[in-house]
């Protein structure tokens, strides 16, 4: 086998580890998004509701009776406020996966050479 070779053997098997590095770190963070799941309650507990990672409501229950306690903009204020909430928490628990993920990156690539 000729030097030449050799070193481009090399560069093709580091050029295939941080490709399937990225891959592996794609598919860690589809799973880690895909199982959050904030639940929210409303300070008086007549909503709850969950969102998921984009912070769409996944499913959303009003407590019996709710619908007499509160009139209709009372009871869309309290369903706005608790939604609001559940999206804020969803979206720091991704930011926080996607800074753990983007640190895991970061030390790989310095352990392979390539910063």
């Amino acid at each position: 086998m000729t030097a030449a070779y050799q070193s481009e053997a090399e560069l093709v098997a580091h050029n295939v580890a941080r490709i399937e590095r990225v891959q592996q770190t794609l598919r860690d963070l589809r799973k880690q998004w895909a199982s959050i799941d904030v639940q929210m309650e409303s300070a008086d507990g007549d909503v709850q509701l969950s969102v998921n990672h984009h912070g769409r409501l996944v499913s959303l229950s009003l407590a019996p009776g709710c619908t007499t306690r509160h009139t209709n903009e009372g009871l869309e204020q309290v369903i706005s406020t608790t939604l609001q909430a559940a999206v804020a928490d969803a979206y720091a628990e991704r930011a926080a996966i996607e800074q753990n993920a983007e640190q895991a990156a970061l030390a790989a690539a310095e352990l392979l050479g390539d910063l």
